[in-house]
């Protein structure tokens, strides 16, 4: 770096020196005009000290966070956080110990940075490390791309109750094809956490001790379906891109009953499209789904509602340019005595939100629900007019028909039994890949 910066001293002294010759030459020749070639001399200086700033700051960056300044950042992936359970690892937290997150980024790039939330802790977060590498089978990484994620220049953060923190930039190469392993190295106690339930990954937490360099994974002891404070990823992408497009929905946007650890969430699956080569569109997908999440009431256990967690889930995401709803069978489900216009009325002011915003939003009509938990007659009339409201309203922008592509043509109050995870609410894998393979992929051109 030091060589770097003398090179640049040599440069700038050199156009300086440049600059004045001729600017001398014109003098001489233009002894009519003095005070405009001065004027003129000011003006050739300045740009030629702007273009070697320019390059100081593009070429060569002389730390993580001038690096990222003149960048321009998209979420690759992303959490919605909850709080604490009643009971478990959230509740209890943690100690001097390290939980390492496994998570599948959804958008290449060469920079990265991640945020931590704490905000529905009680107590201050602190990390002692955090650290990022290339996941690889369990708990262990590869050690070649292992490599430190700071804060302010510092190994260590700590972040207050309520409140979030970005870390620095690091150039490190993120890939929509590989997972990544956040380790995070928890200095004392925590108090109840943070979290995201039902992650549909593993998550390893460590014996005591800082493990976050481990390469094996042989330390971590105990596992959880949940990942902890990580509620973003974002990359400076390596190629043109269209955006992010942000999935707000409930346990199906969420992946429930998706094979573990396979990334067969149906947002998955279409940020799979998304990436492809010969794909007209290449958005990040970003999955905000919560589990049992609800888009009126916000209930223990469920997240906040969708309506509450939009501007802090949603719509502060970076690169953001579109919002795609699915959301309102738990509504009708655990509410039979709501009718089809309370649930449209809370459609409209999601839809409303993000308009205000200068963002499209998409609706996914709801999909069958017939002889699962808490079927109703009421309710399936219910959710027939929320969806022929989706369909024909101009609403939303565009529609997504999700109902119509996993239903039995011969009930349609139910799935068609090869998309039917099993408990008549959920797709399966083959019922996620259908929902992204339904979705039109022009309609974001």
């Amino acid at each position: 770096m030091v060589d770097q910066l003398r090179l640049l001293e040599v440069c700038e002294g050199f156009f300086i020196r440049s600059a004045l010759e001729v600017t001398s030459a014109i003098e001489n020749n233009m002894r009519g005009e003095k005070t405009m070639t001065r004027i003129g001399i000011g003006f050739i200086i300045i740009a030629l000290i702007g273009s070697i700033s320019l390059v100081s700051a593009k070429g060569w960056p002389s730390s993580n966070n001038s690096a990222s300044e003149e960048s321009e950042w998209v979420g690759s992936w992303t959490a919605s956080m909850q709080a604490p359970a009643q009971d478990g690892n959230s509740h209890e937290g943690f100690k001097d110990q390290t939980i390492r997150l496994i998570l599948r980024p959804h958008m290449d790039g060469d920079q990265m940075r991640i945020r931590l939330s704490n905000e529905f802790g009680s107590l201050p977060l602190s990390m002692k490390e955090v650290r990022v590498a290339v996941s690889k089978e369990g708990a262990s990484v590869d050690g070649e791309t292992d490599q430190v994620i700071t804060f302010n220049g510092e190994k260590s953060v700590t972040i207050p109750p309520g409140e979030k923190q970005y870390s620095d930039s690091i150039e490190f190469p993120i890939s929509a094809d590989q997972n990544l392993a956040v380790s995070l190295s928890v200095d004392g106690e925590t108090g109840p956490t943070t979290w995201h339930q039902r992650s549909n990954q593993t998550v390893y937490m460590s014996e005591e001790g800082n493990h976050a360099g481990d390469v094996e994974g042989t330390s971590y002891t105990s596992k959880e379906e949940a990942w902890f404070w990580l509620d973003r990823l974002e990359v400076v992408p390596n190629h043109s891109v269209d955006g992010a497009l942000v999935i707000i929905g409930s346990s199906i946007a969420n992946g429930n009953y998706s094979t573990m650890n396979a990334n067969n969430r149906w947002p998955d699956y279409l940020a799979n499209r998304m990436n492809e080569e010969e794909a007209h569109v290449n958005m990040s997908v970003l999955n905000a789904g919560v589990s049992a999440n609800h888009l009126i009431n916000s209930e223990e256990g469920k997240g906040e509602n969708a309506l509450a967690r939009l501007d802090r889930d949603v719509l502060s995401q970076e690169g953001i340019k579109a919002v795609l709803l699915h959301e309102g069978i738990n509504d009708l489900r655990h509410y039979p005595e709501y009718d089809s216009e309370k649930i449209i009325d809370r459609m409209k002011a999601i839809i409303k939100a993000t308009h205000e915003k200068g963002l499209d939003i998409y609706g996914g009509t709801l999909t069958p629900y017939k002889n699962s938990d808490m079927y109703t007659e009421e309710g399936e009339k219910t959710r027939q007019e929320v969806n022929d409201w989706i369909r024909t309203s101009g609403a939303f922008d565009d529609v997504i028909d999700f109902d119509k592509a996993l239903r039995d043509p011969d009930d349609p109050a139910k799935y068609l039994p090869k998309y039917d995870s099993g408990d008549h609410l959920h797709p399966n894998d083959e019922g996620y890949e259908k929902m992204a393979d339904t979705v039109d992929l022009s309609i974001f051109e």
